[in-house]
């Protein structure tokens, strides 16, 4: 390199490296104040994760049934669950999180397990001081949460086998058949139609049975039930989305 070409580098060579030195400064700077690593604590809500894990599977069912119905069927039967576990994780969170102490035991110990319903229907006399807003266990959406709970209750306890058949339909020489549906199983010879279905919902009784659109329906029913209870509650169930919340922050960083 010429000589001339070499003195004029020399300037910017000094400054650059100088540079260099004022940015590392201020990034060892920064990092002192605001090291890479820390622990962060969040309080989880069970509900909110359930319920979003069943809203998963409820979509998933809905694009897999034009595929699979059969596979349609599997995720409807997880999501089902995870709707009527996430019922049961806000109430029993709401019992102890609003409840009063004396009181909340009651219904959110699980050493001594109560009736899901029961949970439901006296969770506003363990949280208030007064009088709740009115229950009417005869109209909407209450028989209708309830036969879903009994429905839970069927999978859970399902009793002999008598109290366990399915019927389908073959519909061609081939062997392939299909889940009989309620308004064929008299012209086939089949058992009375209300036997096949739960009566206030219209879902199967058989869980291989279930598909997307039956979500719709329970999806619908526990929506209004919460919408219910929080009514009786004054809003205290989901007032600044408290059953949703998932609060996170830095404990110590490392």
């Amino acid at each position: 390199m010429d000589d001339n070409v070499s003195d004029s580098l020399e300037p910017w060579q000094n400054r650059m490296t100088g540079l260099e030195s004022e940015e590392m400064s201020v990034a060892t700077e920064r990092l002192a104040t605001n090291p890479p690593h820390g622990l962060i604590e969040t309080t989880f809500s069970p509900f909110h994760c359930l319920y979003s894990d069943a809203l998963h599977f409820h979509t998933e069912s809905r694009l897999r049934m034009s595929v699979s119905e059969s596979e349609a069927s599997r995720l409807a039967r997880a999501s089902l669950t995870l709707y009527l576990d996430s019922a049961s994780a806000l109430v029993h969170q709401a019992a102890v999180e609003l409840g009063r102490p004396e009181l909340w035991p009651l219904v959110a110990d699980p050493s001594r397990p109560m009736p899901l319903a029961e949970v439901w229907r006296l969770l506003p006399a363990i949280i208030g001081e007064g009088p709740a807003g009115t229950f009417r266990p005869e109209q909407a959406p209450w028989p209708q949460f309830t036969e879903l709970l009994s429905m839970r209750m069927s999978w859970i306890y399902p009793g002999p086998a008598s109290e366990r058949k399915a019927y389908y339909k073959q519909s061609n020489l081939d062997g392939s058949f299909e889940v009989l549906a309620p308004h064929e199983s008299r012209g086939l010879g089949g058992p009375a139609p209300e036997s096949l279905v739960w009566p206030r919902t219209g879902l199967p009784r058989e869980p291989y049975a279930l598909r997307p659109h039956h979500l719709d329906t329970a999806r619908k029913v526990l929506d209004s039930a919460i919408e219910a209870l929080d009514r009786r509650l004054f809003g205290a169930l989901t007032r600044e989305n408290r059953h949703r919340r998932e609060p996170v922050r830095r404990v110590v960083n490392t």
